[in-house]
């Protein structure tokens, strides 16, 4: 499978629809937007930004890798950017307390990813695929997500 993976810098508040808000799966949360990021060149069914990680640790632990970024990597000031541009985006129609969870969660954790073999980091992603809403606020819904297929199709000639 190929995908099209995005930089920081090429996410577009014009080039991003939600869909019709559907009950959510998780009890906590009222509703659940499917977002989909659409341009002139293709159409996706969720925002995989490149992560571009420079400032980590892999460290051996149990025949696994743990990849551990410091914290004054200037990954979490673009996580935060692209949070805040997402949700002000879908949050002019339905004008709720924004929630800005995923820089904090991903800066919290020890171990960012868990690989069992040596990875490759340049296939580490944020995949970020809609947004929860509870009665007062909305968030992202987003994974660290590894693929060792992925390829920039922006690099490809036609």
């Amino acid at each position: 499978m190929i995908e099209y993976v995005l930089n920081f810098d090429d996410i577009q508040e014009h080039n991003i629809v939600f869909k019709h808000p559907i009950k959510n799966q998780n009890q906590n949360y009222i509703n659940y937007y499917k977002l989909l990021y659409s341009n002139e060149i293709i159409n996706l069914k969720y925002i995989l930004i490149d992560l571009k990680l420079t400032d980590y640790d892999l460290q051996i632990e149990n025949n696994n890798y743990n990849l551990c970024i410091h914290n004054n990597n200037k990954i979490y000031d673009k996580i935060h950017n692209a949070e805040l541009l997402i949700l002000n985006t879908l949050n002019k129609n339905i004008n709720k307390k924004i929630c800005l969870t995923t820089k904090n969660d991903i800066m919290s954790r020890n171990v960012l990813y868990k690989f069992s073999k040596f990875p490759n980091i340049k296939q580490l992603y944020l995949k970020i695929s809609g947004v929860w809403e509870d009665s007062t606020k909305i968030g992202l819904v987003y994974k660290i997500y590894y693929n060792m297929s992925t390829e920039k199709l922006s690099n490809i000639n036609c």
